[in-house]
């Protein structure tokens, strides 16, 4: 069990370098994907999204009722947990409203890439303030594209200049629109490597769903071994040994 956990950790290990490997030339255009040309620009952030286009005003009834994504219900694109709310005991930083599409950007402690893809299946969701939400602006950008650049070394060389001298590792929505991108000169492009680097995340999800079970496998049998729910049988030579005695 301790090999086969070892070993699922080992190869989720690769799966991620190699993606990261991906992400460098992917999103640069060092590596182009067959039967695309063209030369690659960059591009604000701002240009290609809008940031925060929608917020819960003060004049909200106080019985709406939505479900609010915190910061801690997000772990590295993957929404791990939220709560259900109405808006007259909802904390105040549930105030951003999202859409299925969009883009939520940590903007607390970036460097810890808490961003979440929203594919909308959480209905009437609102999420913290200490996310900016990107919604792309579609004729020129395909969110899951500028979702992908959020993990890669370009957005993070320049959330750690940003970060630099702070007292609170925290950026704002100019920040956010500053950010640069670089983009390749056609959204069917932006979409197939998109697809590309999510298959890769679709993988080491599964892997890491495989090795979540194994663990709790493993854990299982060892609170019934320690605790004598299964008892070991005694091997043949032991068992003889001691009925001579």
């Amino acid at each position: 069990m301790d090999a086969l956990i070892g070993s699922l950790e080992a190869l989720i290990a690769k799966k991620r370098a190699i993606k990261q490997a991906a992400m460098q030339q992917l999103l640069t255009g060092r590596t182009r994907l067959p039967g695309f040309s063209g030369e690659w620009e960059t591009r604000r952030v701002g240009e290609l999204a809008e940031v925060d286009p929608e917020n819960l005003s003060a004049s909200t009834p106080p019985d709406f009722s939505f479900n609010y994504i915190s910061i801690d219900g997000v772990d590295a694109g993957r929404l791990a947990g939220y709560t259900k709310e109405s808006f007259r005991t909802a904390p105040s930083r549930a105030r951003r409203v999202v859409r299925a599409g969009d883009v939520l950007m940590s903007t607390v402690r970036p460097a810890l890439r808490g961003h979440l893809f929203f594919d909308g299946r959480l209905l009437n969701a609102v999420c913290s303030t200490g996310f900016a939400v990107l919604r792309a602006k579609r004729d020129r950008c395909e969110p899951h594209f500028l979702f992908a650049h959020l993990f890669g070394d370009i957005v993070d060389a320049q959330l750690q200049a940003l970060l630099v001298g702070s007292n609170y590792p925290a950026i704002n929505g100019t920040d956010v629109r500053g950010l640069r991108v670089t983009c390749p000169p056609t959204l069917e492009e932006q979409r197939a490597i998109a697809s590309i680097l999510a298959d890769m995340d679709a993988e080491i999800a599964a892997l890491e769903r495989r090795l979540a079970k194994t663990r709790a496998v493993k854990q299982g049998m060892m609170q019934q071994l320690l605790t004598g729910s299964i008892r070991l049988p005694i091997p043949n030579a032991v068992a003889e040994n001691g009925s001579d005695q």
